[in-house]
């Protein structure tokens, strides 16, 4: 396919054309001249920026047959999937794996950034498989990956220089998981200070108990800017904010918003794994998006797990979080679900260092086209996505049909 004219979609609430040439977004206009353009029409369709998973956990997915759900007084989530991980080999991973790309990119996913499990479990066989995926999806899906500590990195003698060893394969991206060490601090240290050592960004699982003396959010804001950080962190979950005193969550989001961390929401996960023992109440556990994105911190919703203990109907579908999050955060509102695609497309990128993804000249023609006319349709109808674009090549085209007698 050579340069492409997308032919009166809606961006932006306005009716334009929108000029691709050599992979990027040449013009923005109505009716604009159609000489040496392969047209596609779009009319009156929305064209959104491309869906952004910034967090993903690939290697684990299409497990939940292989293990018992969750329970009240059985294992946890985190319990089951390390068992499973110490059968897990290359081709299983890369096979499950390559599923989830797959139905990512049908479902508008144009990158991606996953987490690959590095332990004493499953070693480095995850970091191969993800590697392999990544060159043969070039082009079709950018994946970018993160050497990740699900199982904490005190419990071993072997997990530490594991994950050196992932960053040197060159994984530009070094994940933390401090609650799952006793000394939650010592553990955050030790990765600012591997990270630094490396030059790569930092992402962390943090907060997620609704224990406000476990919090350590703030205290990642605080090494960040003490180490010169800002805007290269990401935290995932920080659930622990919607258990703070008013006061105390006001002032911890300042303190974020200072650090310039990228927080990101998992509200699927959060809703399916939260308050199982607690016969008192059933917590939401998803983080206070709306309060967090009034105060100025870069907000995202991803997708987490796909089909097992931690999320057992997981699917790698951005659109339908944004409906999940409209739901469970109390964003339902037409000016609220107005903004909620950012959360999927630009804000996400912003987190993940994403240069030029947007809907402005120059920008990577990096796109979906959605059967809706608006965000607010997009979300509560759950359009389907007609056109997926990546860098200004269609990588998936999606039609619903269907046929109804009406009354007379």
């Amino acid at each position: 396919m050579g340069d492409l004219l997308l032919r009166g979609g809606l961006t932006d609430g306005r009716r334009r054309d929108v000029a691709i040439r050599d992979g990027r977004i040449h013009r923005l206009g109505a009716e604009l001249d159609p000489t040496g353009y392969e047209t596609l029409d779009v009319a009156d369709k929305l064209v959104v920026p491309g869906f952004v998973e910034s967090h993903i956990h690939p290697d684990k997915a299409f497990i939940a047959d292989r293990t018992d759900g969750l329970s009240a007084g059985g294992p946890t989530a985190q319990t089951l999937v390390a068992e499973l991980k110490k059968a897990f080999t290359v081709d299983d991973i890369y096979r499950r794996a390559r599923r989830v790309m797959e139905l990512a990119v049908r479902h508008g996913c144009t990158t991606m950034r996953a987490h690959v499990e590095v332990d004493a479990y499953v070693e480095l066989r995850g970091v191969e498989a993800l590697r392999r995926l990544q060159a043969e999806w070039a082009g079709v899906l950018d994946l970018r990956l993160i050497a990740f500590a699900q199982e904490g990195i005190f419990h071993d003698g072997v997990t530490q220089g594991l994950l050196r060893e992932a960053l040197k394969t060159g994984l530009d991206v070094l994940g933390g998981c401090p609650y799952m060490d006793r000394e939650q601090r010592r553990h955050i240290d030790w990765f600012f200070d591997t990270a630094e050592g490396f030059g790569v960004r930092l992402d962390f699982h943090a907060d997620s108990s609704d224990d406000p003396s476990m919090l350590t959010s703030d205290y990642i804001a605080e090494q960040t800017i003490a180490r010169r950080m800002q805007g290269r962190v990401t935290v995932g979950h920080l659930s622990t904010l919607d258990v703070l005193e008013p006061d105390h969550r006001a002032r911890v989001i300042d303190k974020l918003r200072e650090a310039g961390l990228h927080v990101i929401s998992l509200p699927a996960t959060e809703l399916h794994v939260k308050a199982r023992g607690d016969a008192r109440r059933t917590w939401r556990g998803v983080t206070r998006i709306g309060a967090l994105r009034a105060a100025g911190v870069n907000v995202s919703l991803s997708t987490n797990n796909i089909v097992n203990p931690f999320t057992p109907y997981g699917h790698p579908d951005l659109l339908r979080q944004a409906l999940v999050a409209a739901m469970a955060a109390h964003l339902g509102n037409l000016d609220q679900m107005a903004w909620l695609l950012d959360l999927i497309t630009t804000n996400p990128a912003r987190a993940i260092g994403l240069e030029g993804h947007g809907l402005a000249e120059g920008c990577r023609a990096d796109l979906v086209v959605l059967d809706a006319r608006d965000p607010a349709q997009a979300i509560t109808e759950q359009a389907e996505k007609l056109y997926v674009i990546k860098g200004g090549r269609i990588v998936a085209q999606n039609t619903r049909t269907s046929t109804m007698t009406t009354p007379r």
